[in-house]
């Protein structure tokens, strides 16, 4: 290496270690910094713990991992991590050179774009099932009869204890993580909602070992209406609540590898660009796991629609 390399090397160290990566991770504000890239709110999908952003084809999550700012793509899992990955992932930007562009942010007046706060969010499964206990079991609903599910469904062995009201009247749909409550997704008419201190796994219908065909849907909704719709008698379902995180990726190889009677995965996302991403990633991670059986898509016949609105179509 010539002496002019090396006295190149040494300068972008001395630049590197000027700045403090760790406080940008912290004071930086992640949902105010993505609006320069051209993300915006999704505030239907935003809750008090988490912020969607939306941006052409792509979705983020933005959240908070103790005292930083931390982000994932719903349909990259590549894109992850703080708001040095977020720059170094849509830029060519060294991290020296991040360093800089990030300390002159920081270093701004007034930023002329709304600034987003979200509350800090940790696991809290103790308070999630104080919640759950709470939740009694469904006999009959408004909301989900207007959307085309019977009440001989809802009470149904295969969703038994899977579809509950909360003490509030919304409609809770528990997650599991080793056959206890770690999540609720609350839903109603206006919004559906993920309790404070809930760890999103999968929802998850009742199954048995007579079952053959595994169906993944987005929402809840959507793995119910698929069966009012189909009437599977050898299927169980997996609702994924939106988005597939990493997490969420582990936990269905781990289940594909430990279930041997399943021998079908049917991945029935929306019939639009972002279901086509979550079946891509779904699709490829069947592929990467011992999963030996059958694997396809299948989705609704009209564009832009999901399982619900073909079930209200019939």
């Amino acid at each position: 290496m010539t002496n002019k390399a090396n006295s190149k090397n040494s300068q972008r160290m001395r630049i590197q270690h000027q700045y403090d990566l760790t406080t940008f991770k912290r004071d930086i504000n992640l949902a105010t910094f993505s609006a320069m890239y051209g993300y915006e709110v999704d505030r239907k999908k935003s809750t008090k713990t988490s912020i969607a952003m939306k941006s052409g084809n792509g979705k983020i999550i933005i959240s908070k991992k103790g005292s930083n700012w931390v982000y994932f793509s719903v349909f990259d899992e590549t894109d992850s991590g703080t708001i040095v990955d977020f720059v170094a992932n849509r830029s060519r930007k060294t991290i020296p050179d991040i360093g800089m562009f990030l300390s002159e942010w920081l270093g701004l007046g007034e930023i002329p774009i709304p600034t987003y706060q979200i509350e800090n969010q940790s696991y809290d499964q103790d308070r999630v099932k104080a919640i759950f206990r709470k939740c009694k079991p469904i006999a009959s609903n408004l909301y989900l009869e207007s959307r085309g599910l019977s009440t001989e469904l809802l009470n149904s062995w295969r969703f038994q204890g899977r579809v509950l009201i909360d003490r509030h009247g919304n409609i809770a749909f528990p997650h599991f993580s080793d056959r206890e409550v770690c999540g609720l997704e609350l839903k109603n008419r206006q919004r559906g909602v993920l309790v404070k201190g809930s760890q999103r796994t999968f929802w998850r219908s009742n199954s048995r070992r007579s079952d053959k065909t595994l169906v993944v849907t987005e929402a809840v909704i959507d793995s119910l209406s698929y069966q009012q719709l189909f009437q599977l008698d050898d299927a169980m379902f997996l609702a994924t609540g939106g988005g597939v995180s990493a997490n969420q990726c582990q936990l269905l190889t781990r289940m594909l590898n430990e279930t041997q009677h399943i021998e079908r995965v049917l991945i029935a996302t929306d019939n639009d660009s972002g279901g086509d991403r979550i079946a891509k990633r779904l699709l490829e991670t069947v592929h990467k796991s011992q999963f030996n059986g059958s694997t396809s898509r299948h989705r609704p016949l009209h564009d832009g629609d999901d399982w619900n609105d073909a079930l209200l179509e019939n």
